[in-house]
């Protein structure tokens, strides 16, 4: 069983990086960078979701 509020912290680095990339690449007026933005956002919103639940069970599990 894995300790602290969250499973991987590694993991939360990550998706905060992909958050905070999205935004110059949603800001841009070409489609296809903003398709790039799109999908980081997706991929950082994931895995908050993920951390999230994993911090809730380790809550449940105590």
């Amino acid at each position: 069983m894995r300790r602290g509020a969250t499973a991987s912290p590694k993991r939360d680095v990550v998706t905060l990086t992909m958050l905070v990339l999205a935004g110059p690449f949603l800001a841009t007026s070409r489609p296809e960078t903003a398709i790039i933005g799109a999908l980081f956002v997706a991929v950082g919103v994931y895995g908050t979701v993920e951390s999230l639940a994993a911090a809730v069970l380790a809550y449940l599990d105590a």
